[in-house]
């Protein structure tokens, strides 16, 4: 039975994604819940902690909900089914995770990511690691080709086409497949208008933004023969130019501009105290394996993990092992 076969035996559908949700988290979501209401379900999204500004013009409708501990504190009751998006680790979900633990009803997945410890947790999975993102994913459970067709509305295209986009850098990773190019021309021929997806994605920057970036590049250091380059935030730094958490959007990725750099790391700190790592590899080093032994996960070239404070200890433990993966899969 594949994907979307099993939610039709469900009636009210409660669709989630990883906290901090990125434009192929939000992407899918919105695809999901477009299908599913065409099939005249209940569906509901629901979000941690929020829905970043740049991501809004995706949410046609204002389906998306904000996790509220209050207001949501029955939330667990309402599904027949609960799925994930683009999160199959639990420990992605920040404070939905007790409530989707919780829920009495059916567990769903879909990812592209590798799936870990949490795969007993759900009831079906939709996975694979080799496609580009979740809105792939998507697209493949619906049959939605060059070749095959759907009455798809505008909007629920232009989500699906910003998560194809969104994760594969514009189209320029080693995980744009000719299968993603035929994805992206079919909704194009739904109405979706490129440039209006790009500037609304990419050119919604803050002067914070910027300011935070510049904070970021002066402390940038350079390790393993400046093949590793390492970045940090602190929360300090945020308030001192008044960023917010999505203003770190796209941070990790600018290093790998530099010629040497096979590998680019951000720490940045969260409220609570942890520190969030994100790594990024160019084509040879796999950060996932580097992560892994920190508790993240993500894909060979694009991961992430979450460890306990300050980010001089972070770096002090993850600096080596990075260099390790370096030396190892550059030497092999």
């Amino acid at each position: 039975m594949d994907f979307f076969q099993k939610l039709d035996s469900f009636n009210r559908v409660l669709i989630s994604t990883h906290e901090q949700p990125d434009a192929d988290a939000i992407g899918a979501t919105l695809g999901i819940a477009w299908y599913l209401r065409g099939l005249g379900k209940d569906t509901r999204i629901v979000v941690t902690p929020r829905l970043p500004d740049f991501l809004k013009f995706l949410d046609t409708e204002k389906w998306i909900e904000c996790f509220d501990p209050n207001f949501h504190r029955d939330i667990a009751a309402w599904p027949d089914c609960w799925v994930l998006a683009d999160a199959s680790e639990l420990s992605r979900l920040g404070p939905l995770k007790d409530n989707f633990l919780a829920a009495k009803g059916g567990k769903g997945c879909i990812d592209h990511h590798i799936i870990g410890s949490s795969m007993e947790v759900f009831d079906f999975v939709y996975s694979n690691p080799d496609a580009s993102s979740a809105c792939e994913l998507v697209l493949q459970a619906i049959n939605f080709s060059s070749g095959l067709s759907m009455d798809m509305p505008l909007a629920m295209a232009q989500a699906l086409y910003a998560g194809l986009v969104d994760d594969t850098g514009n189209f320029r990773f080693n995980n744009t497949s000719h299968t993603v190019f035929r994805m992206a021309a079919s909704l194009l021929e739904k109405g979706v208008k490129p440039d209006v997806v790009y500037r609304s994605l990419y050119n919604q920057g803050t002067l914070a933004k910027m300011r935070l970036f510049g904070i970021a590049f002066e402390r940038m250091r350079l390790y393993c023969d400046e093949r590793l380059a390492v970045t940090t935030v602190s929360l300090d730094d945020m308030k001192s130019v008044g960023a917010v958490h999505e203003d770190l959007e796209g941070l990790v990725n600018r290093p790998m501009e530099l010629r040497t750099v096979e590998v680019s790391a951000l720490a940045y700190e969260k409220f609570n105290g942890s520190v969030k790592l994100s790594t990024r590899s160019k084509y040879r080093v796999d950060v996932n394996a580097v992560c892994r032994l920190f508790g993240g996960g993500g894909h060979r070239l694009a991961s992430g993990a979450t460890l306990p404070g300050p980010i001089t200890s972070v770096l002090e433990a993850v600096v080596p092992a990075i260099t390790a993966r370096i030396e190892q899969d550059i030497k092999s």
